[in-house]
């Protein structure tokens, strides 16, 4: 488990709502000449450092042009309300984070 001891439902969480962004995303045109999960990882860590998950989400998806994406309020909702550690863990782990979304179901 990382470093910052999320339980595996809140990194399944974490996965979910990554997962509902990046399918959203236009990898056809985002970062033509670079690795499409290294550009969604530096804009993963660069919102991570918002003070809620709204507001990441919100910056993440804007970073990658994506109006909308089908992410169910309750899971926003549940890692809000520990918001402080699942940003940590986004900005600190950010790669294995990337990792999981792949895994994700």
């Amino acid at each position: 488990m990382s470093e910052t001891t999320l339980n595996e439902k809140t990194e399944h969480d974490i996965a979910l709502l990554l997962k509902a962004v990046h399918e959203r995303a236009n990898w056809k045109t985002i970062g033509r000449n670079s690795y499409a999960d290294d550009v969604f990882s530096h804009k993963i860590k660069a919102a991570a450092y918002e003070s809620s998950i709204p507001r990441f989400l919100d910056k993440l998806c804007y970073s990658l042009g994506v109006q909308s994406a089908a992410v169910p309020v309750e899971l926003i909702k549940r890692l809000d309300a520990d918001a402080k550690l699942v940003l940590r863990a986004l900005a600190k782990e950010t790669v294995y984070y990337v990792c999981l979304v792949r895994e994700v179901k």
